[in-house]
């Protein structure tokens, strides 16, 4: 803010009226300032406008001044005394014995510039005069636009309506983002609110749709409306509770073969551990490549399986035997109840398969092998027509040949195949792994919401994890300082719970890992992270304290609390007391976007932009006119 031409008479006056009184103690950064008895009004008047006199508030400040230094302070407190130095001096009446005094924290001052810089220059001495802030002074204070920024009007301070709280998109989103709040607490309508607010800025031109994307996580269906955020916009309405015959290819996130058949999304899949599931996998993944490779791929895959069976066939240890009959059975579909499939006699004394009636083992012949069902049965095998189910075969296939060269433990590799197993009608349900050609998930759009909202716990878990990880690394390999990719996670704590008892220790440390990377490095590629959550205690601590930016709704958990206290350690104790009793909608703002704590009402959206996240009307619900309109 540039300083205006000094004019003696204006300066004079405004020292008169803005003049509240001087510093009395100074301790710290602690100052008590007594104020005169004639600023004990609630308002003051200049140049024919009513003022709002001092007060304890979220947003009332005073200036110090001291020497041509001026010294911005929130006022945190006041309290009354008695006149105990003059007790000889009459009174007019009994009320200006009483002494009037407040408590203030020194937090910034003005350059000589006029501009406000944070943080404490020098403190004021006893006897400095204390003033209000003019209004062009508290609007400056609360510009957050960087003047020549492009900017977003999000709302209002909350004590002091008419001032708006516009914010440099800059400062905003070039950083990561917190929104923290019960439920209830307005923290979805201040997500929408901010994108909203961005993706209708006019300044923006076609490089904003081709330099930059973002995708919405969306657990509970809020954002995936046509009206919602931007009807520019792809959304996927994934869906695991409909029968797989139901669900449209469009409606499926687009991943070709190549594409799933990847090492990394593959072991999110399956939850594979680190040390052995992980490295199994990739030998599974060289084997898949290797056979498709070849000109008769399903022939050069129904052989292996058959020189495998003979091998299974010659082995002397029983109980290895028939667990690799079990697995070999797997790959073919044998059911339980089918009689074409017979499994040979074991000779208990000698410890063989009589695959050749009475004969020794050294004296069974290869035909003999061959003519076993184990060997037969191969002809019948086919491609699965999807790729999991394919890739699942593959998988068992490296397992036979592991188990058979003594290279690794059923027990230890079965139970990420199993998984794998388990959520094949969900992975077919939620991707569209028909596509011959890698398809571009944002399809020709630069805003993508994935609503997660009617998918199971195992999608809700490993799909974020999937997609985003892939986005990551070819942002960070292809990032050449002229794109960025924004990753905005409602209800963030589905993903980056520090808490969940239903993973393993291992999978939940590789699952924070991954997105402690992308929060810890992912801004030097262009890449920022927005998350909401009700519930900050639950999340890493890594993940709340790499945050650039929050927003802050009603807290009432005590865990959250101290979460919030630990990560923000620049809230004043004002405002961090406040939390527990922030109406619906008000929030504090901090962080880089602000020099200081703001206390701010969000604006509201309209009805058909907002999230779909209202509490439901139980008066309309539960009445006899709502029974009467379901019956109409």
């Amino acid at each position: 803010m540039k300083k205006k031409p000094f004019n003696l008479q204006e300066r004079i006056v405004s020292d008169s009226v803005f003049t509240i009184g001087s510093v009395f103690s100074v301790r710290g950064k602690d100052i008590v300032v007594k104020v005169n008895k004639d600023k004990n009004l609630p308002h003051l008047f200049f140049n024919g406008r009513t003022i709002k006199n001092v007060s304890v508030g979220l947003s009332n400040y005073v200036k110090i001044k001291k020497g041509f230094t001026e010294i911005i302070c929130k006022v945190e407190g006041e309290y009354l005394e008695e006149d105990k130095y003059q007790r000889n001096k009459k009174y007019a009446n009994e009320k200006q014995k009483i002494e009037r005094f407040l408590n203030v924290s020194v937090f910034g001052f003005y350059d000589n510039e006029h501009n406000f810089q944070h943080g404490i220059k020098e403190m004021p001495l006893i006897g400095s005069e204390c003033k209000l802030l003019s209004r062009d002074e508290f609007e400056s204070l609360h510009d957050l636009s960087c003047n020549i920024d492009l900017a977003i009007h999000i709302g209002s301070l909350i004590d002091e309506e008419t001032q708006n709280i516009i914010i440099s998109i800059q400062r905003l989103f070039a950083g990561h983002i917190g929104i923290f709040g019960n439920t209830g607490s307005g923290k979805s309508n201040t997500l929408a609110k901010m994108y909203t607010s961005l993706f209708e800025i006019e300044g923006l031109s076609n490089n904003f749709k081709s330099n930059s994307k973002f995708i919405f996580l969306d657990f509970n269906g809020e954002y995936s409306k046509k009206t919602v955020l931007t009807e520019d916009k792809k959304a996927y309405v994934l869906n695991t509770e409909t029968e797989l015959d139901k669900i449209k290819a469009e409606d499926k996130l687009p991943l070709n073969e190549g594409s799933f058949v990847d090492i990394e999304l593959i072991s999110i899949l399956a939850n594979a551990t680190e040390k052995t599931q992980k490295p199994f996998f990739n030998r599974s993944i060289s084997l898949y490549r290797k056979i498709n490779d070849e000109s008769d791929s399903l022939g050069y895959f129904k052989n292996n399986l058959k020189l495998i069976a003979i091998r299974i066939l010659k082995l002397k240890n029983k109980e290895l035997a028939y667990l690799c009959i079990d697995r070999y059975k797997q790959i073919l579909k044998i059911k339980s109840d089918d009689s074409s499939f017979t499994i040979p006699e074991w000779h208990h004394m000698n410890s063989y398969f009589k695959c050749g009636g009475n004969a020794d083992y050294d004296n069974i012949t290869d035909e003999q092998y061959k003519a076993q069902s184990l060997y037969t049965k191969v002809d019948e095998y086919t491609y699965a027509d999807n790729v999991i189910e394919k890739f699942l075969d593959f998988a068992r296939m490296q397992l036979l040949y592991d188990l058979l060269d003594n290279r690794v433990q059923n027990d230890h590799i079965y139970p990420a195949i199993n998984k794998l197993e388990s959520i094949r009608k969900s992975i077919q349900k939620v991707f569209n792994t028909e596509i011959q050609n890698d398809v571009d998930l944002f399809d020709g759009k630069n805003i993508v919401v994935i609503d997660l909202k009617s998918t199971n716990r195992d999608i809700k878990k490993s799909l974020p994890l999937v997609v985003l990880k892939k986005l990551y690394e070819n942002q960070k390999s292809n990032y050449k300082g002229d794109s960025s990719l924004h990753i905005i996670i409602d209800e963030a704590h589905n993903i980056l719970s520090e808490t969940s008892v239903r993973e393993s220790e291992t999978w939940k440390d590789y699952r924070l890992e991954t997105f402690e990377e992308i929060i810890k490095e992912g801004r030097k590629f262009g890449v920022f992270l927005t998350i909401a959550s009700q519930r900050p205690s639950d999340i890493s601590p890594t993940i709340i304290s790499q945050l650039h930016n929050y927003f802050i709704h009603k807290l009432m958990n005590e865990n959250d609390l101290r979460a919030i206290n630990k990560a923000v350690s620049y809230l004043d104790k004002l405002s961090f007391d406040s939390i527990s009793n922030l109406a619906t909608g008000c929030c504090f703002i901090a962080g880089q976007m602000t020099q200081f704590p703001l206390s701010v009402k969000i604006k509201l959206l309209d009805k058909d932009q907002r999230p779909q996240s209202g509490t439901i009307d139980l008066n309309k619900l539960w009445t006899a006119e709502s029974m009467q309109l379901r019956k109409i």
